[in-house]
C-alpha cells in the first residue's frame, strides 16, 4: 500500500465513536442531533476553543447503534426536551439535585443496589422495577438469544474496523450497558482489534460482579482475560448511580496495566448529574454525563492531544 500523502493525512477526521446503553432511545437523527448539542456544550465548559474546533467537524461523532436488535420502537424525544434544554441552559447542578442525591430514600436504595450486587440471590427481593427491566434486557444479550449478542456486537465491530482501515484515531465512548458491548467487542476481536486512543466510560457497569461474572473472557486468567487495543481508560461516574455503584476501575482492573495492556485508567465517581425528566431527577441518563465539564475535559484532551 502506497504511504498517504499530507492532504490525505489532513483529511482524516478523529473518530469520537459513541455506543449507548440499554433502553429505546430516540429516533437516530433525532438522537444523534441531541447527543450531538450537548457534547458540544460540555466540551464547551471544559475548553472553549476545542468545542469551537469541534462544531467545525460534525463528522467526528459516530453512534453505533444497536437498540433497534432488542427494542420494537424509538423513545419519543418530547418525554426528555425539557430536561435537555434544562441541561443545556443552566451549567451549575443545582443544590436541589445535590441535595436529592444524598437524601434518604435514594441512599437507601443505592446500599439495596449494593447489597444485591454483592449477594445475586437477593436481586429478585431488592431490585426495583427499571432495574429489572434492564436486567431482563441484558439477560438476552448475555445468553446470545436468537444470536442478539453477536449481532450487536457484530455491527459495532464493522465501525471500529472501518475506522482503524482509514486511519483514524478513535476515541471509543460508551455509556451505562454500551460499555459492556465495548467491552466484549473487543474482547472478541483480540489481536485484531486495533488502537483505541481512548476508551470513555460513563456511568458503566463493568465493576459490578453482576456484569464482571457474564464478560467475554470471565472465564480466562492471565492477559486473555482482557481485551486489546484500548491505550487510555478514563471512567466517569456520576454519585447515587445505581448501575456504575461508585466502582473503581483502576482497582477493578489494576491486573490491565500491570500487563502492560493499557497504559493507565483513571477514575472520577463524584460527578453530579443534574438531569430531569418526567420521572424527576435522573442521575444516570446519558444527556446529563454529556454537559459534564468533566466529560468535556475528557474529550478536549484527546481532542488536542497528538
Amino acid at each position: 500500500m502506497p504511504p498517504m500523502s499530507a492532504s490525505t493525512e489532513a483529511q482524516r477526521v478523529p473518530r469520537i465513536l459513541y455506543v449507548p446503553g440499554l433502553r429505546a432511545k430516540p429516533a437516530p437523527v433525532v438522537h444523534r442531533e441531541i447527543l450531538w448539542r450537548c457534547l458540544l456544550e460540555g466540551v464547551r465548559r471544559a475548553d472553549p476553543g476545542a468545542a469551537a474546533e469541534l462544531a467545525a467537524v460534525p463528522e467526528s461523532l459516530h453512534l453505533a447503534l444497536w437498540g433497534h436488535h432488542l427494542y420494537a420502537t424509538y423513545r419519543d424525544v418530547r418525554l426528555d426536551e425539557a430536561g435537555i434544554a434544562a441541561l443545556l441552559a443552566d451549567p451549575s447542578p443545582g443544590k436541589d439535585s445535590i441535595r436529592e442525591v444524598f437524601g434518604i430514600r435514594r441512599r437507601a436504595n443505592y446500599s439495596a443496589h449494593l447489597c444485591g450486587d454483592r449477594f445475586p440471590w437477593l436481586i429478585n427481593w431488592l431490585a426495583d422495577a427499571d432495574t429489572r427491566i434492564n436486567i431482563a434486557a441484558s439477560d438476552r444479550y448475555f445468553r446470545n438469544v436468537d444470536g442478539v449478542g453477536d449481532r450487536i456486537r457484530a455491527g459495532l465491530r464493522t465501525e471500529l474496523q472501518r475506522s482503524w482501515a482509514a486511519g483514524e484515531r478513535v476515541l471509543l465512548m460508551a455509556h451505562s450497558f454500551g460499555s459492556v458491548i465495548a467491552w466484549d467487542t473487543l474482547w472478541s476481536l483480540q489481536d485484531k482489534a486495533g488502537p483505541i486512543d481512548l476508551f470513555l466510560t460513563l456511568g458503566s457497569p463493568l465493576g459490578t460482579s453482576y456484569i464482571r461474572r457474564r464478560l467475554l473472557g470471565a472465564r480466562e486468567s492471565g492477559a486473555a482475560r482482557y481485551p486489546r487495543g484500548i491505550r487510555r481508560w478514563e471512567n466517569l461516574a456520576a454519585l447515587g448511580g445505581l448501575t456504575a455503584l461508585g466502582r473503581r476501575f483502576a482497582e477493578d482492573f489494576a491486573e490491565m496495566q500491570q500487563l502492560g495492556l493499557v497504559a493507565g485508567i483513571s477514575d472520577r465517581t463524584d460527578l453530579i448529574n443534574p438531569f430531569r425528566g418526567t420521572a424527576g431527577l435522573n442521575v444516570h441518563k446519558c444527556y446529563g454525563y454529556f454537559v459534564n465539564p468533566a466529560t468535556g475535559a475528557a474529550l478536549a484532551h484527546w481532542w488536542r492531544s497528538p
